[in-house]
Formats: C-alpha cells, structure tokens, sequence
C-alpha cells in the first residue's frame, strides 16, 4: 500500500440524494446495464446492502467474472464518518474476497476521494487477483448521461449537475412546457408511486389520468415526465384546451402532451374537464408509443368521456378507465420523509435549521395536511425565519395547516352555488350525509335557489375541495 493522501472530503452532489434514492439509482443501473433484476438486491444502502451474483456481469462494455460480489455503499457525515464507514466495509468483505471473481462497488465518492491509497484499500480495491469496478459519482454521472430510461424511471436523477445540458435543444426549441416550473421541481421532487403507476399506465396504454386533491403533486408528476422525455427528445406540450392538442401533434415526432384542469391550481375551471371528456374520442385516436396523453382530472369526466366512446364506437378498443386511473392522493410515510428530506436539503438550511427538521420530522410527516406544496412553503419560508425559542410542534401546525395561496385564489374563482355548497356541507351533522339532508342545508345558504342537484355540484367540487369516499 503507497502513502496516504490526506485531504478534506467534498459532499458529492449525489449526496443530495440521500440514501434511499442513491440505492434506486443503483439498482437502476445494474439493471440497465447488466438486466440484473432490482430484486436481486438485499438490505439497504444505509447499513449493508448487495448481492452475489453467480453468473458474470457485464457493466460498461467490462465483463467481471463470476462470482461477482455486488454492494451499494452510501457514505454520509464527514471525514472521519466516512473514513470509518469505508474501513468498517473493507473488514466485512474481507473474508469473502478471497473467493470472489471480482468486486463491483457502487459508492457515492467522488474521483479526488477515489484516487486516496488508503480510499482504495478500504474499499477492497488493492487485493491481488480480484477485478474490481467502481461506480463512483463520475461513473454514475455517465451513467445518467447515457441512459434516458433511468432518467424517466427515476427523474430525480435530474437535479445532478446541470439539468439544462440534458435537454435536446430542438425539441425544447418547439416545446410550450413551462421549463422554468418544471427545472424548479427538479431538485426536490420525489418519484413516488404514484409517479411509477403513471409511468407504466402510459407505457401501457400512452393515455393516463392523474386525479386527486391540489397540492399532492400531480402537476408536478406531469412536469417531471415532460422534464425526463425533453432529455430523450421528446416534444412536451402544456395544453389548456383540446384545441392546442389538435394543433401541434405531430405524427413523426415523439411527443407529450399534458391536459391540466388548473395549471398550478391558480384557478378551478371545471368546465376545461368537461371540454376535454368531450373531445376524448379525438384526443386519444392521436396517441401510440410515441405521443402520449397526460390528464389531471376528476374521475367522473374520465368515466363519462369514455362512456361516451364506448357508447359510439363499442367495437373498437379503448382504455378501461380503471386501466389509465391513476389516483396520486395518498403518500406512503416513506415518501413523504424523502419530500422532506429534498426540500431540506434544496433550501441550503443552517445547521440549527437542519435540526429543527430532525427532531420534529417525526411530527411533520404524520401531520394530517401534509402535502408536498406546503412543505414547500414552510421548509423555504417560515422554517429560515423561525426564532431560537418559538413553540416548532405549533409553528408546523399553524403552517401545515393553512390554505396555500393557490387554494385561497381557487376558493375565490368558484361560482356562488359551489361556495354555498360548502357551506352547507359545514352545517350538516357530521358523518355521511344523505342528499336529501345536503339539499335541505343548501336550501338555508342558497341565495337563488338551486341550479342543479346537490350531486351534480359535488361532482364539480370532487378531488378539489371535496373527497368522495364511496
């Protein structure tokens, strides 16, 4: 072994990831590059996670003999964190090297800390005989580069290095999508289940509907979609009307068209879901494996455009609505820690900071108005202007649950009937309510009478301002 270099370490721009994330990437890559199954792996990247695989691999054109011992090793902490990590690994794998045909590491370090002797030993790099690749931050970043499908399974993959770079210049030359809405996003956006069910309803069927109350990301999943295609060439298009749709598509570029009820839900227009139902039957006669169609909606116009396809032309085959439904609305605890955890780590908080959200993280995830916009707002605003001795648990509860100024600006564009109905769901008894009782309060708050059934207002209101649980 040669002499050590002693050098302070960098966090690597991988280290934004966080480890849960640096793992899909990982197991991302060993499947684009040598088909190996993500189910192969075991553990997790926090403690021990890897595999061996008994047949050779092939990585970035190098076949590595069998048996081929596989890890993922995240290091986090400073100089001396990492060091000690990197030597707790080195004697772990210790006794099985001597067997092994080779050694494929993948490790968030970047090329300076690589090139350390002592760097090399731990890692398991200086033991005669064993072939050992690394994937550090250099050999990932290609990865990134030359792999579009990893950057459209996990989009998050984005936010490392300059995003911009990726994009293909004449495809974003004819694209409408609101690039500087969707760059924003990309460095705390999460692909969550949600994103990966829309992913394959579109690989599936090139038409997939995002439903769900505002603030829980579905704009976002259609930004990022459209941010990960423009890096593999792909048109993206934000339509307000069937009518753009119609305009730009072009048979022979790939293209993404996203069909958002509110962009932003800077206003409630129920009637642009109306508009699109109708011209569903068009709409849909334009997408294949290249054009693809994504719709945040309610569900009820889905159902009743496809109804009305199926009605019309019952012989030939469109999407059963349960097949392109996808419902983002619910977010697993996991997923909302790493919401957190990206909007921490974007807002470049101080050490007191980063505090404040480990210890009351806890509380944070489990709050019942959790969404990822209001985290968003409370991580880059009140958080950074919270004194030494404020109440935390009270601040979090006062900002989690207040209305965004989307909502507010949403509230105040509905008509009088919707907000009456509102109202009058307020002044029933609490519970299920039967329609008959939901008329008789609206009766007491409608200034004008009724226009339309209760059912048919609630309908307008679904996902937005109202949940149906059935």
């Amino acid at each position: 072994m040669g002499p050590v270099t002693r050098h302070t370490w960098q966090v690597p721009s991988l280290s934004a990831f966080g480890w849960l994330q640096f793992e899909r990437l990982c197991a991302s890559v060993l499947r684009l590059e040598a088909g190996t199954p993500e189910t192969a792996w075991e553990g997790d990247a926090d403690r021990h996670r890897g595999f061996v695989s008994r047949e050779p691999l092939v990585v970035n054109g190098r076949t590595l003999p069998a048996p081929v011992i596989v890890r993922c090793l995240w290091l986090s902490g400073g100089h001396g964190a990492r060091r000690r990590r990197l030597k707790r690994s080195g004697q772990a794998l210790e006794p099985r090297i001597a067997s092994a045909g080779s050694l494929l590491t993948f490790v968030n370090a970047t090329p300076e800390e690589l090139d350390d002797s002592e760097v090399q030993f731990h890692l398991g790099m200086l033991h005669e005989g064993v072939e050992h690749v690394v994937f550090g931050e250099a050999e990932l970043m290609a990865a990134i580069e030359r792999h579009p499908a990893l950057r459209l399974d996990l989009p998050s993959a984005l936010s490392v290095g300059d995003p911009r770079a990726r994009l293909d210049a004449d495809a974003l030359e004819r694209s409408t999508l609101d690039l500087d809405a969707a760059l924003a996003l990309a460095p705390v956006f999460v692909p969550t289940e949600a994103y990966a069910r829309s992913l394959a309803t579109l690989r599936r069927h090139a038409f997939a509907v995002l439903t769900g109350p505002p603030e829980m990301g579905k704009t976002a999943i259609a930004r990022m979609l459209g941010l990960a295609l423009l890096s593999d060439g792909w048109e993206v298009h934000e339509c307000m009307r069937p009518e753009e749709l119609f305009r730009l598509a072009t048979p022979t570029r790939p293209q993404l068209f996203i069909a958002d009820d509110a962009f932003g839900s800077t206003e409630y227009r129920p009637d642009a879901a109306d508009h699109w139902a109708r011209e569903l039957d068009r709409a849909l006669r334009l997408t294949d494996t290249h054009h693809w169609l994504v719709w945040t909606s309610r569900p009820a116009p889905l159902h009743a455009g496809l109804r009305r396809i199926h009605r019309e032309r019952g012989g030939e085959r469109f999407p059963d609505p349960a097949a392109v439904h996808v419902d983002a609305a619910e977010l697993s605890p996991p997923e909302k820690t790493l919401i957190l955890y990206r909007h921490a780590c974007a807002a470049e908080l101080t050490p007191a900071q980063r505090r404040l959200v480990y210890e009351h993280g806890e509380a944070i995830v489990a709050h019942p108005h959790f969404t990822p916009e209001r985290i968003r707002r409370f991580v880059s605003g009140r958080l950074r202007r919270l004194p030494g001795d404020v109440d935390v648990a009270a601040a979090v509860d006062a900002e989690l649950g207040e209305p965004t100024q989307a909502m507010a600006t949403s509230y105040a564009a509905l008509a009088d009937e919707h907000r009456e109905l509102l109202l009058a769901m307020l002044d029933s008894p609490p519970g299920p309510v039967a329609e008959r009782d939901l008329a008789a309060a609206l009766r007491r708050h409608a200034g004008h009478g009724l226009s339309r059934a209760p059912v048919d207002l609630v309908d307008r209101l679904t996902d937005h301002f109202v949940r149906v649980l059935r």
